[in-house]
């Protein structure tokens, strides 16, 4: 009996130390488990154009024969995974048009200061606010038509450093991101003419991009202001012999591209060609009464560098094969955006403008003219419904009324095109 005794005890002593060994095991998978978030969200569509095989850039071009389609416009699920001063994010997105990397990089905060970090990988580009406010958030279906062509979707392939003071420095509220980019951005299934995914980095030339924003609530965060600026200090390599730079007037008075001369025995092909922006933001928030307002605006100029038919910047092989043309531009927007008091209900206003070529007006596109509509200027106006259901679902009605520059001169575009789009969006977000 003795025996059998000791013998139970000493089979509960190695019970115990497994059991012990068993939770200090899934203790420690726990933790990995908690520095992992996973988050998302879906946007499923319906919209009607105003015509059968409209273009524009509510999501994309209408089929030929289509004025109306049911889409996902994104499905995402990110995941990220924090550790200490260490972040990893990976992203992808998946639609009825397949599924695309969205984003993936690290970044990693030094120590002493908590304040200085790198980030490497395809990410956010650092430029204005509308690149910066996530997809989900943002009280219209889509970016303005200038950020769409200038900067393709958002991301890009680069390392930047960032500098964020923490909370309870003189500096909170303060940020500073420049890093340097491929250029080229991120091609996304649906949203690109060569229907593929991925990023190709395709010259021997990388984009510098930088931003600082400013963001301070006032008041227990009755009011909040932020300003920012930006700067990309990049371009594209020429693929031919082919360079306009110059505007010249013929005999007739008609205004035409005149192209470089090279007839020195200078190399054109290979050369860079500017994309060089500047760019202002600013965004006030005030809550009243009558419900939170907020008032916000973007403006950006430079140079830009595309073809005589496009404008829009290269996205991985959509690369210039006979000329280059590089345009004086501007664009920006301005939003008013009111919530109802305390209620779920709220009312967006969106005004926005991207003018490819500030260098030539209404007149120069008469008959007799030999530009192209990549030179006519849009005016988009956006009015918008929104209804937050619960902090998961969000349901949007947003009109844009879309007007281009007439031209005599140029085929298709003597009137204004019927290209105005509604569209009803329920967002599911987790």
């Amino acid at each position: 009996m003795l025996a059998l005794n000791a013998n139970a005890q000493e089979k509960e002593t190695v019970t115990l130390d497994s059991l012990k060994k068993s939770v200090d095991h899934m203790k420690h998978e726990l933790d990995i488990l908690k520095r992992i978030k996973v988050s998302g969200w879906v946007q499923a569509q319906f919209q009607v154009a105003e015509t059968k095989g409209s273009a524009g850039y509510d999501g994309g071009n209408f089929a030929a024969n289509q004025f109306n389609r049911f889409m996902i416009r994104r499905g995402r699920v990110k995941f990220t995974y924090t550790q200490k001063l260490m972040q990893y994010v990976f992203q992808l997105n998946g639609s009825e048009r397949g599924v695309n990397l969205v984003e993936i990089f690290g970044k990693v905060t030094d120590p002493w200061t908590k304040s200085i970090s790198l980030t490497a990988g395809v990410m956010n580009r650092p430029f204005g606010f509308e690149i910066q406010q996530s997809s989900a958030d943002r009280e219209t279906p889509e970016r303005s038509r200038y950020v769409q062509m200038l900067l393709p979707n958002e991301r890009d392939l680069g390392a930047m450093i960032s500098y964020q003071p923490i909370k309870g420095s003189k500096l909170y509220g303060l940020k500073v991101d420049g890093g340097f980019y491929s250029g080229n951005g991120l091609a996304v299934p649906g949203t690109t003419s060569i229907g593929v995914a991925g990023l190709i980095d395709t010259d021997t030339y990388k984009d510098f991009m930088g931003r600082i924003h400013y963001k301070r609530g006032f008041k227990d965060e009755k009011y909040s202001i932020g300003i920012g600026a930006s700067t990309y200090q990049g371009g594209i390599a020429n693929q031919s012999e082919i360079v306009y730079k110059k505007l010249d007037t013929d005999v007739n008075g008609n205004r035409f591209w005149s192209q470089e001369n090279n007839t020195s025995g200078t190399i054109l092909t290979g050369k860079k060609a500017p994309r060089i922006y500047y760019a202002g933001d600013f965004q006030f928030t005030m809550k009243s009464k009558i419900g939170s307002t907020t008032i916000r605006g973007e403006y950006i100029t430079g140079t830009q560098s595309g073809s005589l038919d496009k404008t829009n910047s290269p996205n991985v092989t959509t690369v210039n094969t006979a000329n280059t043309v590089s345009r004086q531009f501007n664009g920006g927007c301005a939003y008013l955006i009111q919530r109802i008091g305390k209620s779920k209900h709220e009312l967006v206003a969106k005004y926005e403008w991207y003018d490819p070529n500030t260098k030539l007006s209404n007149k120069d596109f008469g008959v007799g003219s030999t530009f192209k509509s990549a030179e006519l200027k849009y005016q988009m106006l956006g009015l918008g419904y929104v209804h937050y259901w619960d902090e998961n679902v969000k349901f949007m009605v947003y009109y844009n009324l879309v007007q281009n520059e007439k031209g005599e001169g140029i085929a298709g575009y003597t009137k204004d095109l019927k290209d105005n789009v509604l569209t009803f969006r329920v967002q599911y977000r987790f």
